[in-house]
C-alpha cells in the first residue's frame, strides 16, 4: 500500500476517472443486452452476470498489480492497442481558452502510472459489480 500512496498524484485522478466510467459502462451494456437476449430479463441471470463481472474485474486488478510488482508479459502480450489516432491535419489552437491544462490524458502517462489507474479502476468496478451481485 505504501508504493501506491508513493507513486499516487492528484493529476491521475482524472484519467482514472475516465477509465473506470468507460470500463464499467461498457461492460454493464454488454451485460444488460445479453440479459434482454438470452436472460428474458431474470433477476437470477442478472446476479450471476455481475458475479462474472466482478471475478473479471478482480483478475485485471490483479494483473495490473503483478504489472506494478514487476512481472511482465510475453513480448505480444504486452503491446497496447492505441484506439484514438491523432488526426492527420492540426488545427491552431483557439483564442479563448483556459491557462491550466486538466491533466495528463491516459496516453501520455508513463506505464506505471498507467497500471496505477487500471488498478485502482478495475478494483473499483470489481466491488461495484460484487455489490450489484448481491442485490440480485
Amino acid at each position: 500500500m505504501k508504493k501506491l500512496r508513493e507513486k499516487w498524484r492528484n493529476a491521475l485522478l482524472r484519467p482514472t476517472i475516465y477509465t473506470f466510467s468507460v470500463r464499467f459502462l461498457a461492460a454493464l451494456a454488454v451485460i444488460l443486452v445479453l440479459n434482454y437476449i438470452i436472460g428474458k430479463n431474470t433477476p437470477r441471470f442478472l446476479g450471476f452476470a455481475f458475479m462474472l463481472l466482478a471475478l473479471l474485474f478482480a483478475a485485471l486488478t490483479w494483473i495490473a498489480y503483478l504489472r506494478m510488482d514487476g512481472v511482465t508479459l510475453p513480448k505480444p502480450l504486452m503491446k497496447r492497442v492505441n484506439l484514438h489516432r491523432k488526426p492527420k491535419r492540426q488545427y491552431g489552437d483557439m483564442i479563448d481558452y483556459i491557462d491550466e491544462k486538466p491533466g495528463p490524458a491516459f496516453e501520455e502517462l508513463e506505464d506505471q502510472e498507467k497500471d496505477l489507474c487500471l488498478l485502482l479502476a478495475d478494483t473499483a468496478c470489481c466491488v461495484i459489480y460484487l455489490v450489484l451481485s448481491f442485490f440480485f
